[in-house]
């Protein structure tokens, strides 16, 4: 199974491990904001790497706004992302690629950093009110990662792939 994401600066990775530590919970291997649901990939891997540099060429570099905490009922707590047209537009450039293992986010996709996920509605809702600023409100993403998932909520990144700068 594969995915498509962007990491966090360290720093705000920093921070949410810290927060995940301090209040005893997780998500799904490092913090990080998908731009493309789980796929498994039929082909060689290298044919992958292929069509996402083809499929990023035309995508610059763009700011990323962070919001505040939220949560799903479903027991997830995350940190709310922006990042207006350009995020939309890769987004949707990565939605053929391969079909989702399984229809998690669906059209109405809320870009957004896991802090937590299992938790009860009630439990998950207190953490959310709880939480403190992150440490910076937003960031620049300047590179897409391309990883693997390795099992027992581990990711390995096999490769990672500049935005174009257009002429930047």
């Amino acid at each position: 199974m594969y995915g498509v994401l962007v990491w966090p600066p360290e720093r705000l990775a920093r921070f949410m491990e810290e927060l995940q530590a301090s209040h005893g919970v997780k998500g799904f291997g490092p913090p990080h904001l998908n731009l493309r649901q789980p796929f498994d990939w039929p082909y060689e891997e290298e044919a992958l790497k292929i069509a996402l540099k083809g499929i990023l060429r035309g995508h610059p570099p763009f700011r990323l706004r962070l919001g505040g905490w939220g949560y799903f009922p479903q027991g997830v707590v995350y940190l709310r992302a922006y990042g207006g047209t350009p995020f939309r537009r890769l987004f949707h450039a990565l939605e053929p690629l391969a079909p989702p293992l399984k229809e998690i986010e669906g059209p109405s996709y809320l870009p957004h950093l896991t802090l937590a996920l299992g938790l009860g509605e009630a439990e998950a809702a207190d953490l959310a009110q709880r939480l403190p600023p992150p440490p910076q409100r937003s960031f620049w993403v300047r590179e897409v990662a391309l990883v693997k998932d390795r099992g027992e909520e581990d990711l390995l990144e096999v490769a990672r792939f500049p935005l174009a700068s257009l002429g930047r």
